[in-house]
């Protein structure tokens, strides 16, 4: 129970079952209705959208020859900061607060503390035992941060392979390795809504159904969105890459003629000690230190307009990290980084291995076709994304 408490949701959490793929094979652009729940297929024949792609967060990997969708870490250095939060609450319970107490009498009501320091270790007893109560939840807490990262290293992740234009998925469990053509993939945006005591609810997922014909079954993977916005925007990142080799973390070709080419540790699809630098460019930058012009005076910094300069950000940065143990949250995001991930098996590694140009894999025509015709209808035509599918036929 605590692990699904506090575990990071993985590629194939969801709340809703997969739709029936079997027995009723979906089109791209068709929409199915059951009770309460509206589907919205995207593939097979993984046509444009027109979606911005989004997402990033949820890849691990990107590459010219593979995307990886899960075993990302992102989130775990927020969560090492919760814990540095927790940390100070009990030493606070424990510690602090029967201090203050303590000085607060002695100051104003001296007669009635003759023995500050006998008093001081009473209440220091009395208020730690009471905090030994918060180790329940505390412990709890870390036992799931923990133990979301031992999941996760026995979770593979999903590789997109745009030279072969292949997924390759390996369970987890038997490790056997499946290995389906792209353009047979299902994907799908799920729309369900739901009524609790609280109120309405509405719920996201993003859906993708890889075809094992060998044993005859479908591999679903399931994955909770915060918004319809969410789901189209991952798939359109997945699509984009397999389609036009579009990355989602490649630098703006603006951003690079102005000089602010992003660097290397900001381009990395994980959180670890470099996220602790890169916070650290951020406060600079916040307070103006590292946007040129140091040679100039405020009154030239106000004339050329450039940001008034300010340290302050950058020192209430310092205090906050001092606060949260300074490099901690972050070496706890490295280390799951590192442990958070298994082996791929050696025919998943030989399989990413790059190819010959002339050996790549090409979109078949139907494909060429319907993208053709389903772009000219949504960008010239003004046409939904389901009219543009009727119009090439897909559905």
């Amino acid at each position: 129970m605590l692990k699904k408490l506090f575990k990071r949701q993985s590629q194939t959490t969801a709340t809703e079952p997969a739709p029936d793929l079997r027995s009723q094979r979906p089109n791209a652009g068709e929409i199915r209705v059951r009770g309460l729940n509206e589907t919205l297929f995207l593939a097979p024949l993984p046509v444009y959208t027109g979606q911005v792609p989004s997402s990033r967060r949820n890849f691990s990997q990107m590459n010219d020859i593979y995307l990886e969708l899960g075993g990302s870490n992102q989130g775990m250095v927020q969560q090492g900061k919760i814990l540095a939060a927790g940390i100070w609450m009990l030493l606070f319970s424990a510690f602090i607060a029967p201090t203050l107490i303590i000085t607060y009498g002695v100051t104003f009501y001296p007669e009635n503390f003759p023995t500050p320091l006998t008093d001081l270790v009473t209440a220091i007893q009395v208020f730690s035992g009471y905090t030994l109560l918060g180790i329940i939840p505390f412990g709890a807490y870390l036992y799931g941060m923990i133990s979301s990262v031992y999941e996760t290293a026995k979770t593979y992740p999903v590789r997109f392979n745009r030279q072969r234009r292949e997924v390759c998925y390996v369970d987890a469990n038997t490790h056997r390795v499946l290995i389906v053509p792209w353009e047979r993939v299902v994907a799908w945006v799920a729309n369900t809504q739901g009524v609790t005591s609280y109120g309405a609810t509405r719920q996201y997922t993003l859906g993708m159904g890889l075809e094992d014909e060998e044993q005859d079954k479908v591999q679903f993977l399931l994955m909770a969105q915060p918004s319809d916005a969410h789901s189209l925007g991952m798939w359109a990142a997945i699509r984009n890459y397999m389609e036009d080799g579009q990355q989602v973390d490649a630098p703006n070709p603006l951003m690079t003629l102005l000089g602010l080419t992003p660097s290397e540790d900001r381009l990395k699809l994980y959180e670890g000690l470099h996220t602790f630098d890169v916070e650290r460019e951020d406060a600079r930058a916040l307070g103006g230190l590292d946007e040129g012009g140091e040679h100039l005076t405020a009154a030239q910094r106000e004339r050329y307009g450039y940001t008034k300069r300010s340290r302050w950000p950058l020192r209430f940065w310092y205090i906050r990290r001092v606060l949260l143990f300074w490099k901690m949250p972050y070496l706890f995001a490295e280390w799951g980084h590192r442990k958070g991930r298994p082996t791929l098996p050696e025919q998943v590694q030989a399989w990413s291995q790059p190819l010959p140009p002339e050996q790549w894999a090409t979109p078949s025509p139907a494909l060429v076709n319907a993208n053709q015709i389903v772009k000219d209808a949504m960008d010239k035509k003004g046409a939904s994304f389901v009219e543009a599918c009727k119009m090439a036929g897909l559905h």
